[in-house]
This record gives C-alpha cells, structure tokens and sequence, in this order.
C-alpha cells in the first residue's frame, strides 16, 4: 500500500492520506493543514479516494470546510461521480484497489498562508434521511496539491 502511495502521486508538491481499516465513518472528520512553503504560485488542489470493490456506491458526496488566512470558513459540499452506469469504475485500478483523482480547487493561491481543510462524508441511501453510518471499502482518502 506504501508503494502505491508514492507511485501514484510522485510529483506532487504535498500529499497528506488518512488511511481506514473498516470504511469511512459518517463522524470521521479529516483535517488537513496545508504546508506553509508552498510555492506562491496558483496550485491545484486534489483529493485522492482509493477503495476496493465492498464499496457499493457510485458517487460520494463529500462536505468541506476551507478556512482561509483571514479566519473565513468556506463551506462547500461536492458529489463526485465514482463509476460509469453499467458500474464500471473511474478511477485507476490498481490490483483490487480503485483511485480516483478528484479536483477540489482549481488556481488556489497558497504561498506563505495558513489553510486548513476539513473533509466528511454525508452519504444517504435514497428515500432516507439519515446518513449512511460507514462507507464500506473506502481504504484511504487524501488530498495532494500540484
């Protein structure tokens, strides 16, 4: 698992992964603290969700909360789309493992900055209000900046 962290995303300028032993919880918030000596100019900012085939869904709605410099939370929430409709995966396969670049921010001015970055998943079977309890396959979920 080491290696394919690596291998995948080796020209990466950051990448932070949170690993699961059994799925992604619905109160598992994820903090990333961006690097303070990130090159000035505009990066792109990534997450990278890697599962296994016991994941049974083929989107994931996921909700973020980026605080900037000046203190302000910018609360987003986000679905993206995991597999085709005839079910077969986006994402790179890799053994029994899927990964899935997903873009976050696009030009994100980082430079000398404070940025910090919350990610959970609000995930509901359909006709139901209440969050899924854990998402089954997730492995691990990071965010990498290029």
């Amino acid at each position: 698992m080491l290696l394919l962290n690596f291998s995948s995303c080796s020209n990466s300028e950051f990448l932070k992964f949170y690993d699961f032993d059994n799925g992604w919880g619905k109160n598992e918030v994820l903090t990333f603290n961006f690097p303070k000596k990130i090159e000035s100019k505009p990066k792109d900012v990534f997450f990278v969700l890697r599962h296994n085939n016991d994941y049974p869904y083929s989107n994931i709605f996921l909700i973020t909360e980026l605080q900037n410099p000046t203190n302000q939370v910018i609360i987003d929430t986000f679905e993206f789309r995991l597999a085709q409709t005839n079910g077969e995966w986006l994402g790179d396969k890799k053994v029994s493992m899927v990964e899935h670049k997903l873009l976050f921010k696009e030009g994100l001015k980082l430079g000398e900055n404070d940025f910090s970055l919350k990610v959970r998943t609000s995930m509901r079977s359909n006709n139901k209000s209440d969050e899924i309890e854990k998402l089954d396959g997730v492995i691990n979920f990071g965010i990498l900046i290029d």
